[in-house]
């Protein structure tokens, strides 16, 4: 398979797998976001809808309310002689139109004294199976029955007339509401849309419905106990609506919050949408996106065959330049022509990767070094310390004889302070193959600073120069061990010592900074040229003459124990600066 046809195939199925996810995701968001909207929707109308119930039912209690304390509903005490109380009911029932089928008064037996109807006068009142109060502060008492008969479309509100010459009530004040106002109202509110509207009592039996759902529903039969209506507040969510006659239903449910002083009844309203109509648009999106699909894929495959020659076109050229690499070209190349720019980055990562190859062959070298001069250590330790511990025990023996002249005590000299090199030679070669491991503790670097300047300030008068330190701070307090810290400074500072002229300088900073502690080393010698940086820290490798080229390996290791880094830079006077970084402990 070639580069081309594995490319076109690859893309052809990434856009074909992105084009269907993004399609459905997209779908599904959208759907999820129209449910939520209507939902929401149908929720704030179920509750403006109850809103405008609970105001309907309290002007009416209201007006119950206020009739009741008129001065001529004291007629029934007279059985309305005159009938001033009758007259006065049928203007009343006028005033509010068709609102009310029949305004009455009755007796405290029952019987209806006056009425808007004066062929109701002299029968008995309403019959109720329960009287519900209704609550709600200063309301006058007033009470509804069920809306019973609901063939007639009535709900009874009543309220008891009280005596205004003494205790007591005399008789009661009916008024007839002509349900079809109610049903009324839910077709006003959802109009000729889709929607319908269902007001239920609080056992979940329906008592009024919109216009559309009436002529397909036994409303009298209807029970909805089981759909989850709210006990407070209003909600929404999706139901199974075989119930009504639909498949699924988005709904929006609200319970009577009353208004004003008037509480509630307890009711609900239940607003109700087809799925199958809200979800419409989403459907007719589906049908668009795969149109949009199958056209998406016919310019996918077109353009793909065209990004595939030209990404394969430079990845070759690479892999003609990695196969010359690997036969011993060592020159890199220039980045192969291509307007990609991943395949630049695939360029240069490679040359990095040449180069970190490069990096690691030199210190695994480095670690080869180290390694012999462990082996080396290990044999000069038993090798050597053993006969110069005898030969130095026989100098110390010679040089207690009283009648030696000063040629031999001369020589004796020598053999005392050259096997006193050997051993400090022995002594390094061993701290550089095993040093010893750090003992951490907070130590103040400013301190251990000002113990190495105090150690090598004579030295540095002697030889004219400057040694001297600047801090940035107070006090600079890390864990580290302060013995070989010290070592690691002591090395840098004789370093620069034996390489500053007379009348120059050694400065020793230290800061912190961001990463942590970092102390410089800084000198104004002839410094460190650029070629020699890299190697000298290798072991054995000393610019000093007499130098054993171990100091700056053991410095080296040292800081590397402790988590830092060091680099030889150059100072501000064109001399040495070697760096030493740590990290935040």
């Amino acid at each position: 398979m070639t580069i081309r046809s594995a490319l076109s195939r690859l893309l052809f199925c990434i856009l074909l797998g992105t084009t269907v996810v993004v399609g459905a995701l997209s779908f599904y968001e959208f759907r999820r976001a129209l449910q939520s909207e209507i939902a929401a929707n149908l929720q704030f109308g179920a509750s403006a809808v109850m809103q405008r119930i609970d105001t309907f039912m309290f002007s009416h209690v209201e007006n119950l309310r206020v009739w009741r304390g008129l001065e001529v509903m004291q007629d029934i005490r007279v059985n309305d002689v005159d009938k001033r109380l009758s007259h006065f009911l049928s203007d009343l029932r006028a005033g509010q139109g068709t609102v009310y089928r029949a305004l009455l008064c009755t007796g405290e037996s029952g019987r209806i004294v006056a009425a808007s109807d004066p062929a109701l006068i002299g029968r008995m009142a309403p019959a109720a199976s329960a009287w519900r109060s209704i609550p709600g502060a200063n309301l006058g008492n007033v009470a509804i029955a069920p809306v019973y008969g609901r063939r007639d479309g009535v709900a009874v509100l009543r309220t008891p007339i009280p005596n205004a010459f003494g205790k007591g009530d005399i008789g009661y004040l009916y008024a007839l509401l002509d349900w079809n106002a109610m049903q009324a109202l839910l077709d006003e509110a959802v109009g000729s849309g889709p929607r319908g509207l269902l007001l239920l009592n609080r056992d979940g039996h329906a008592i009024a419905a919109s216009r559309a759902l009436r002529g397909r529903l036994d409303l009298p039969r209807l029970r909805l106990e089981s759909w989850d209506l709210p006990r407070t507040g209003s909600t929404s969510y999706i139901h199974d609506g075989r119930a009504l006659g639909y498949r699924m239903l988005l709904v929006g449910a609200a319970v009577s919050s009353g208004y004003q002083q008037f509480h509630g009844l307890d009711w609900r309203i239940v607003m109700i949408e087809p799925t199958s109509v809200s979800f419409g648009p989403i459907w007719r999106l589906l049908w668009s996106m795969l149109a949009v699909l199958v056209l998406t894929l016919g310019a996918g495959i077109w353009i793909s065959s065209r990004l595939a020659g030209r990404i394969a076109q430079p990845i070759v050229a690479l892999t003609d330049f990695a196969r010359r690499f690997l036969q011993g070209d060592s020159t890199l190349p220039d980045v192969p022509p291509s307007s990609i720019s991943e395949v630049e980055e695939l360029h240069h990562a490679y040359v990095e990767m040449i180069e970190a190859l490069e990096r690691s062959r030199e210190q695994i070298v480095r670690a080869g070094k180290l390694a012999v001069v462990g082996e080396m250590a290990a044999i000069m330790a038993h090798e050597v310390r053993t006969p110069m511990g005898i030969l130095r025990s026989s100098a110390q023996l010679l040089q207690r004889q009283p009648h030696l002249g000063g040629k031999e005590r001369e020589l004796i000299g020598f053999i005392l302070s050259e096997t006193e090199r050997l051993n400090r030679l022995v002594t390094m070669l061993l701290e550089c193959a095993r040093p010893t491991p750090p003992d951490f503790r907070p130590h103040d670097l400013h301190a251990i600073i000002d113990g190495v300047i105090g150690l090598l300030g004579s030295r540095a008068e002697k030889t004219d120069v400057a040694l001297t330190r600047e801090f940035q701070d107070e006090e600079l307090v890390v864990d580290c061990d302060r013995e070989q810290m010290m070592q690691v400074l002591l090395n840098l500072v004789l370093n620069a010592l034996s390489f500053v002229p007379a009348g120059g300088r050694v400065v020793v900073k230290a800061a912190r900074v961001a990463a942590g502690p970092r102390i410089v080393v800084a000198d104004s010698g002839p410094g460190v040229p650029l070629e020699l940086r890299q190697r000298i820290f290798d072991p054995f490798f000393s610019r000093r003459e007499g130098g054993i080229g171990l100091g700056l390996t053991i410095v080296q290791q040292i800081v590397h124990v402790h988590g830092g880094e060091i680099e030889v830079d150059e100072s501000e006077w064109g001399g040495a600066a070697f760096v030493l970084r740590f990290g935040a402990r």
